[in-house]
């Protein structure tokens, strides 16, 4: 699943923006520029959110068990958004990544009055929340073409430049800003009502529904992205702003159904999987320390693609970027699978969970 995280985030080094796709040079990169669009972008944000708010429940059922007081629950949930806060800030200001973890952190500050509400209310919030996105982003995408101000998503051309950028934008706001652009908060709820229902804990009584919810979720992801997909790769011209507000905004909310469907359809592909196969092995291993090898992959690919480094995006294909995210994907799998054999924790996830729960 970082792979598709890896692979969003490294076409932002070749067209610079998360709005548009980079120009195709064959063939091979226009399949895989109808790909991303089809089924990674805003895909794979989503399907992490959603399974940040599952696991997010967890936790708190888990303390609920060892009968913690609400009081704890509440100080450990703040810990961790400071800790996903304080790992963002390095991974975007100092390390120049494209980061989420703050994004993260926020969102989990805004959910947090909603994790001890009932399931109504949750759901009302999230119906509210699904109608004002509608109503609200595709103004906001529209004045985000018409004006440029997509390049905001860009890195600089060196690393102080990239540095200075990051820290105005960290500090003006952007991790709360981002929950509601693009928009993470509601994949955090969705998350968090999939965690109070239980679906992903490989429970047969739930495979109806998860069945439901991975086809359903995934067709309407892949028709919603159809109109941008086709505007991304020049078949369709869009010249007024406000249409593609709309086209945009309709790519992002079906992208959270999108997400949906593949967090379902991985819970049902789990329990069926053989743990003992070494494929299997080394993708649990990377799961288990996501927060280390998210933020490695992060590293590796601003030094090998960002002008500030070695500059490849510049000289690199579509195609020939996929195949090194997915070789940068496959070394943190490696990694990972060592430190599973040496049973060792993450080094960032060690320090998560140090300051999560001192």
């Amino acid at each position: 699943m970082l792979l598709l995280v890896a692979l969003a985030h490294a076409q932002i080094f070749l067209s610079g923006t998360i709005l548009t796709r980079p120009e195709s040079g064959g063939f091979i990169d226009t399949i895989l520029n109808y790909t991303s669009v089809l089924f990674v972008d805003n895909r794979a944000r989503a399907m992490f959110a959603l399974l940040f708010g599952y696991g997010i429940t967890l936790v708190i059922r888990s303390y609920m068990k060892r009968e913690k007081s609400r009081l704890d629950i509440r100080r450990s949930i703040n810990r961790r958004a400071i800790a996903l806060l304080f790992f963002g800030f390095v991974l975007s200001v100092i390390i120049g990544g494209k980061d989420i973890l703050a994004i993260y952190g926020a969102g989990l500050l805004l959910v947090h009055w909603f994790l001890y509400r009932s399931d109504k209310t949750l759901v009302r919030a999230m119906i509210a929340l699904t109608i004002g996105f509608a109503l609200l982003l595709p103004i906001f995408w529209a004045n985000m073409a018409s004006v440029g101000m997509e390049n905001m998503f860009m890195t600089g051309e060196g690393y102080w430049e990239t540095m200075l950028n990051q820290l105005v934008m960290f500090f003006t706001g952007a991790p709360l800003f981002g929950n509601f652009a693009l928009p993470v908060i509601l994949s955090i709820m969705l998350g968090i009502w999939f965690g109070r229902k239980g679906l992903l804990n490989e429970d047969p009584k739930h495979r109806s529904l998860l069945k439901k919810i991975a086809v359903g979720g995934i067709l309407i992801s892949i028709i919603g992205a159809i109109p941008h997909a086709l505007h991304s790769n020049g078949v369709i011209t869009v010249e007024q702003p406000s249409l593609f507000g709309i086209i945009f905004t309709i790519h992002m909310m079906s992208g959270i159904a999108g997400g949906c469907g593949y967090a379902a359809l991985f819970g049902l592909i789990g329990p069926h999987l053989k743990k003992t196969n070494p494929i299997v092995t080394g993708i649990t291993a990377l799961g288990k320390r996501s927060l280390t090898f998210f933020i490695v992959n992060e590293i590796l690919l601003i030094v090998l693609l960002s002008p500030a480094v070695f500059g490849l995006a510049s000289t690199l294909s579509i195609a020939q970027v996929w195949v090194l995210t997915f070789l940068v994907w496959l070394s943190s799998v490696g990694m990972a699978t060592i430190l599973e054999l040496k049973q060792k924790a993450g080094p960032f996830d060690f320090l998560f969970r140090k300051f999560v729960y001192r």
